[in-house]
């Protein structure tokens, strides 16, 4: 499920620069699919999760291999809530923002593959390997496609 809200944050964005006042430029279509990326798949859904964690951690504790009082449970709640809260304000802010938003998310589901993917038998073997990588390595792959589309670096000024 979390795939196709993926494909739905790009073709937002799409759509979204196509119908745009102005031509579509590459750098407003970059910055699109990190805004979309970010809000629809790392904010939204994200907050939801770090809620959850935090609610319930022992739920979280049966997936990990740690026991429900395992205080990386609760860090990992914590980190995530940062983290989505962080995406969400990309609705109101952009330019370097955008790429202290994006950067962590990107690292962090790259990372996630790996994991996943050096476990002993990642789920269902290939299919779950590409599972894997649409839920977690393609986002990583979008967020650093949009960024070096849309160059939120290139509009920063001199340090004041």
């Amino acid at each position: 499920m979390l795939f196709l809200v993926l494909l739905g944050a790009v073709a937002g964005a799409l759509v979204h620069a196509r119908r745009g006042p102005a031509q579509p430029t590459l750098a407003r279509t970059g910055e699109l699919i990190v805004r979309y990326t970010l809000v629809a798949y790392c904010g939204i859904p994200m907050l939801l999760v770090s809620i959850g964690i935090l609610a319930a951690p022992e739920r979280m504790a049966e997936m990990l291999p740690v026991g429900p009082s395992a205080p990386i449970v609760a860090f990992f709640g914590w980190a995530y809530l940062g983290m989505s809260l962080a995406a969400l304000l990309a609705l109101w802010y952009s330019g370097s923002f955008l790429l202290a938003a994006a950067l962590p998310w990107a690292v962090y589901f790259a990372g996630a593959t790996i994991v996943h993917l050096h476990a002993p038998d990642p789920e269902g073997g290939h299919g779950g390997a590409l599972l894997i990588f649409a839920t977690h390595g393609l986002v990583s792959v979008v967020l650093i496609a949009g960024l070096l589309m849309g160059r939120p670096w290139a509009r920063l000024g001199p340090p004041r």
